[in-house]
């Protein structure tokens, strides 16, 4: 064959290749859509896995949403990493640090959109946020843990009975000033559930009620019973401000032979302390408080303050791990109380059993 000829049909093959290609291009099979075989939509495949059961709890991804970034969760986030590495999950701790409900809610948000299997919250403000937490409970498992939506889908409550736990902070007051006087209570906001029972709980006992069963109208400047309930202040987690209204009823006081001052956030006891300390009026301004901060602990210790109501919150932590994988992993075997509560005792520490109850509270958090 020639050169001239092998060049024509040469030629002749590439003008059908193109054509080819050309055609198809036209008038073939489009090419695959997001649909079908192109790179899937991360957010739609998060979802998916949201939606969906997940079997292998190594491929389960829960959160826990605090209400403050008090040191109160640094104990419950120790609880929830134990149960991290005990079931091979991954969580993602998360406090909203100028503890507001807006600021909550985007958290949710956000780790909506990281494809979370679950999420426990301690709800901030349940009336405002309980068709938020309806929203997502429709998508994934929600918890309600230390305060509750009670009127929200979650799938439960687990933490403290907060009308209980605050009666046993009445019965605290009782003990170290039984002849009745003053009381001021201080807490970070009273919008949670937990700030009101407990404080509804300590007036109950004072008032010499012999069970505590809801929410009531309970003003301040009223007496309950022989205890006159001056005021209750609230700082929004600002432990300067929680320091700067104890000082304020102590300045407003000063000649006050019987006051008692009661702590029922975490920082408060440590910062009525301090305020006290300043007023030179140790020994003479009775205080109770409320959670396991280690100044409460060891102001308990030395006589500052009488004693505290702590909760447990490793349990928090480590008991709503566990509880979400299972639900993402078995819903099946999950039993829910009928109540929709799980229960988390509280304990009271006093003098005698401080010392023990700090030991093994620092093992648990490995210091």
């Amino acid at each position: 064959m020639s050169n001239s000829k092998s060049l024509v049909l040469g030629n002749s093959f590439l003008s059908y290749m193109m054509l080819a290609v050309l055609a198809s291009g036209c008038g073939g099979s489009p090419a695959p859509s997001n649909k079908e075989g192109a790179k899937p939509d991360t957010g739609k495949k998060e979802a998916a896995k949201q939606d969906g059961k997940v079997k292998n709890a190594k491929d389960v991804k829960v959160a826990f949403v605090s209400n403050n970034p008090a040191e109160f969760w640094t104990i419950a986030e120790a609880g929830a990493r134990k149960a991290e590495l005990e079931t091979g999950s991954i969580v993602i701790f998360k406090r909203p640090q100028d503890a507001s409900a807006s600021t909550q809610k985007q958290i949710i948000e956000d780790l909506m959109t990281q494809g979370v299997n679950a999420i426990s919250v301690s709800v901030i403000s349940p009336e405002n946020q309980t068709s938020f937490i309806d929203e997502i409970a429709a998508r994934i498992p929600v918890l309600c843990v230390d305060n509750d939506a009670v009127k929200s889908k979650r799938k439960c409550y687990l933490g403290t009975a907060n009308l209980q736990a605050g009666r046993s902070v009445g019965e605290l007051v009782k003990e170290v000033m039984p002849q009745g006087g003053k009381i001021a209570i201080f807490v970070g906001q009273l919008d949670p559930i937990n700030a009101q029972e407990r404080r509804q709980g300590v007036l109950d006992v004072l008032e010499g009620l012999s069970e505590s069963k809801a929410l009531r109208d309970s003003p301040n400047g009223k007496k309950y019973g022989n205890y006159e309930l001056i005021g209750t202040y609230t700082d929004n987690t600002d432990k300067n401000k929680a320091k700067d209204n104890a000082a304020d009823v102590l300045a407003k006081n000063q000649n006050e032979e019987n006051l008692c001052m009661i702590g029922l956030w975490a920082y408060n006891p440590p910062a009525i302390l301090a305020a006290v300390k300043d007023s030179k009026r140790i020994g003479k301004v009775k205080i109770v408080g409320f959670d396991e901060d280690d100044n409460t602990l060891e102001a308990i210790k030395v006589g500052e303050i009488h004693g505290t109501v702590v909760q447990q919150p490793f349990e928090f932590g480590y008991q709503s791990v566990k509880l979400m994988v299972e639900l993402v992993t078995k819903p099946e075997s999950v039993k829910i109380p009928a109540n929709g509560i799980i229960d988390v005792p509280h304990k009271v520490i006093k003098k005698d059993n401080v010392d023990a109850f700090h030991t093994n509270l620092k093992k648990l958090m490995n210091k």
